[in-house]
């Protein structure tokens, strides 16, 4: 008989989700405490808002905003 379970369906899930163009992330880029990867979502906001970043950059010259030190 064959076995099923929460693990099987995962895999499924995810082999489905990298054939349509998804990126895997280590578990370890996540950020228990905020709850995101946070270099993907800087990513994000780096790509999709250039002029909003640029402003923040510039407000933030001296902090490490958006680096991973």
């Amino acid at each position: 008989m064959k076995m099923t379970g929460e693990s099987s369906f995962g895999t499924v899930i995810e082999t489905h989700l990298l054939a349509g163009g998804y990126a895997s992330i280590a578990p370890e880029a996540f950020d228990r405490e905020r709850a995101i990867f946070p270099e993907t979502v800087l990513a994000f906001i780096r790509e999709t808002q250039p002029k909003e970043w640029a402003k923040l950059e510039a407000s933030c010259a001296t902090s490490r905003v958006g680096t991973s030190a």
